[in-house]
């Protein structure tokens, strides 16, 4: 039997109604490197708020897990529903033997609930994750993603345009876009494609280096990055590692025309506000420049 794939294992995790957490051992601190969508419902977390952070965080404790220690308590985010305490039990996971690489920690469950089936369990999950998406639209966020939502990205970038009037200096604008996404999810299904996004989005402002910068879904399959401060190049500089770094996720993508994995195409604009006579138009250049982009990796495409 052939070998599971890192990115159907992902997937799988993605999908399980558990919550699951993976922790590196061997960091420094230990922190956490994975977290289901099962585990953001319950805990009111976002993944990527959840990625790279310390473990001793999330158990409320400066000394770090033990190898023999098998259950721990998590505090949640107070938002979004969430439960106040988890119960996780602890396995780990072994890169070779005797030597404990990561934990996998999965929700505590009764005995009662596992015969069951736990229907109340899964109702109740469901209820969060509906709770949970209408406090992220009330807050201006993205339900999928967690980034932010159009119609907040617009308000922001209102605000950024009248200071950058007033400080006469630049504005800069990225527009991403997942390759080939819709055949994607046509492979995948939607909960493939969601974790696709949620996987680009956190590449994406992982990646920013100013707290000010903003990232936003824009449409199904494109993301907006506005920096407040930058001009056209030092943009430019940032969507080329950006879009390197969603390639290096090698995420398998069997029908892109543009290769083996989910890879994103940007366009980038940059202007001060006098030059132009309102913000869409930032937005509507790089969206230009984005088309311009995707017809050179089709021409390239097709020649090669």
């Amino acid at each position: 039997m052939s070998s599971i794939s890192k990115n159907i294992i992902k997937q799988a995790l993605d999908l399980s109604p558990v919550a699951t957490l993976i922790v590196d051992l061997q960091s420094e601190p230990q922190s956490v490197q994975y977290a289901n969508q099962a585990f953001e419902a319950l805990s009111g977390y976002d993944a990527g708020e959840l990625v790279g952070r310390p473990w001793s965080r999330l158990t409320d404790s400066d000394e770090t897990t033990s190898p023999g220690q098998r259950t721990v308590q998590l505090h949640c985010h107070a938002r979004h529903g969430a439960a106040e305490e988890l119960q996780f039990e602890l396995y780990p996971l072994y890169d070779r033997p005797g030597s404990a690489r990561y934990w996998v920690a999965t929700e505590k469950q009764d005995s009662a609930d596992e015969e069951s089936g736990d229907p109340e369990r899964e109702s109740m999950l469901s209820f969060l994750r509906e709770a949970r998406a209408r406090m992220r639209h009330a807050d201006g966020r993205d339900n999928t993603t967690g980034v932010l939502n159009r119609r907040a990205f617009d308000d922001l970038m209102h605000r950024d345009w009248a200071l950058a009037r007033r400080e006469q200096r630049s504005l800069a604008v990225i527009v991403f876009q997942v390759d080939c996404f819709a055949a994607y999810r046509d492979v995948f299904d939607r909960h493939a494609a969601d974790a696709c996004l949620r996987k680009v989005a956190n590449v994406i402002t992982g990646n920013l280096r100013r707290a000010g910068d903003l990232t936003a879904c824009y449409s199904e399959d494109r993301f907006a990055v506005l920096f407040g401060l930058g001009d056209s190049r030092q943009a430019l500089e940032r969507a080329e590692i950006i879009s390197e770094r969603v390639r290096e996720l090698a995420l398998h993508h069997p029908r892109s025309v543009l290769g083996r994995f989910v890879t994103v195409s940007y366009g980038v604009a940059s202007a001060t506000p006098e030059t132009l006579h309102n913000k869409p138009d930032l937005i509507a250049m790089a969206e230009a420049d984005l088309l311009d982009c995707l017809n050179n990796r089709r021409s390239e495409q097709s020649v090669g």
